[in-house]
């Protein structure tokens, strides 16, 4: 009897769809997936992101936090769970309720050293010891890059013989960038000194970015998408060679949890405080099933629908065409305090979100252009969550409405491990 399909998810932390265009290419290519051109993730962050990439829903959705989890379901289903990643608040998020369940899922988290120190502090150290201790060897990469996760996950699957569902979350397109020091990819600024760099400025404010550090770094993380790119893409070459991955039988599925802002102007240098500027929530979306046809799906899409794609058996999920919606909304609660944040993204470039900012709350119109986020334009001045203005095109208010507002006090991540947080450079 032949077995069921594996299912594999691989999906980058902080890639924007614009930086990973040859990357989809390249793995619908491949593996004859459908590749979605206008995706959606359902938050800004992680921490919001990744529990509705495992359960279909959103954070603020009630229920959503009694869920079965993707891997849970499929765990209970006879697969054999795996989860690879450096990020340990996508960890948390997909191993707590897994506890004690058949099967459970094995994380192989490296632990990060706590980073109980002073934003001051910490800006320090990346700017001058860090970048000084990679040189001489003293320090690895901040996490594990792509190679290490893959050269783990093939270690791990060696000798399965049922059903496999592995998700590897990669963090080389999370500040610190990674790229290998094999110069020329910041002009006369090092990699690790760039990459340090980019962990001091995104844990500041965004206000006192400096435009020509802003370039640097921009072009750092340019390089670290197009590095990562090339190592997924040749992983799934080996899981092909290995007979672990195939086209005809198995599913698999490149995306992203969120993108990357690195305009200051925006307010925002890397992805916090939450926001929904085409940066940070415009993803990369490939998804290869053998009962779908390589084809490319124009429509946009919310990664809130993953789960459904992911479906194992063939038959189970819709056909790639059925997941397009005039509607897409995000949904990001505050890390750091009570709160969330709420967009709505309309097909026809018409888009309304909150944010909070070191002023308050305000909400935000814009116009946008699917796959170009620097020609995304504010209309009119951003306003105070509650007002209305003329510009505002009938239906997005009262979608808004509808979701519950595009600003609340409402605390969804209170659970988050304020560890985590700090290793990750959100908190002091």
């Amino acid at each position: 009897m032949a077995r069921r399909p594996n299912v594999f998810l691989l999906s980058a932390d902080a890639l924007r769809a614009d930086h990973a265009t040859e990357l989809v290419d390249e793995v619908a290519g491949l593996t004859g997936g459908t590749r979605f051109a206008n995706a959606v993730a359902p938050a800004s962050h992680t921490a919001s992101s990744i529990p509705a990439l495992a359960t279909g829903r959103f954070i603020d959705e009630e229920g959503a936090v009694d869920d079965s989890l993707l891997p849970s379901s499929l765990s209970a289903d006879g697969y054999r769970t795996r989860l690879l990643t450096d990020n340990p608040i996508a960890a948390d998020a997909l191993t707590e309720r897994s506890v004690g369940e058949a099967g459970g899922l094995s994380n192989l988290l490296d632990d990060l050293l706590p980073r109980g120190v002073t934003r001051p502090v910490e800006q320090a150290y990346f700017r001058r010891l860090w970048p000084t201790m990679r040189r001489l060897g003293l320090a690895d990469p901040y996490y594990r890059p792509a190679a290490r996760l893959h050269e783990g996950a093939l270690e791990a699957l060696s000798g399965e013989t049922g059903p496999i569902f592995c998700w590897l979350h990669y963090m080389d397109t999370h500040s610190p960038y990674y790229v290998p020091n094999e110069g020329g990819a910041t002009g006369s600024l090092d990699p690790d000194r760039a990459a340090a760099m980019s962990r001091s400025l995104t844990i500041g404010d965004a206000a006192d970015v400096d435009r020509a550090e802003a370039e640097t770094v921009a072009r750092l993380y340019r390089r670290a998408c197009d590095h990562l790119g090339g190592s997924v893409v040749e992983f799934v070459r080996e899981l092909r060679e290995r007979g672990l991955y195939e086209p005809d039988r198995d599913v698999l599925a490149v995306t992203a949890d969120h993108g990357e802002c690195l305009d200051p102007e925006r307010g925002v240098f890397g992805h916090l405080p939450p926001a929904s500027w085409e940066s940070l929530v415009h993803v990369p979306l490939v998804v290869a099933r053998p009962d779908w046809p390589e084809s490319t799906v124009d429509e946009q899409v919310s990664l809130v629908d993953l789960p459904g794609m992911l479906r194992p058996d063939p038959g189970e999920a819709a056909p790639s065409t059925s997941f397009g919606r005039e509607y897409v909304e995000t949904v990001a609660g505050t890390l750091t305090a009570a709160g969330v944040v709420r967009g709505v993204r309309r097909a026809d470039g018409e888009k309304l979100f909150g944010r909070r900012t070191a002023d308050g709350t305000d909400v935000v119109h814009t116009r946008y252009e699917v796959g170009d986020p620097a020609a995304e334009t504010v209309v009119g001045e951003p306003y105070g969550d509650g007002a209305t203005t003329a510009s505002v095109p009938e239906g997005l208010l009262e979608r808004a409405a509808e979701a519950g507002g595009l600003v609340g006090d409402e605390q969804y991540l209170s659970s988050v491990d304020e560890s985590h947080l700090r290793a990750l450079g959100y908190v002091e």
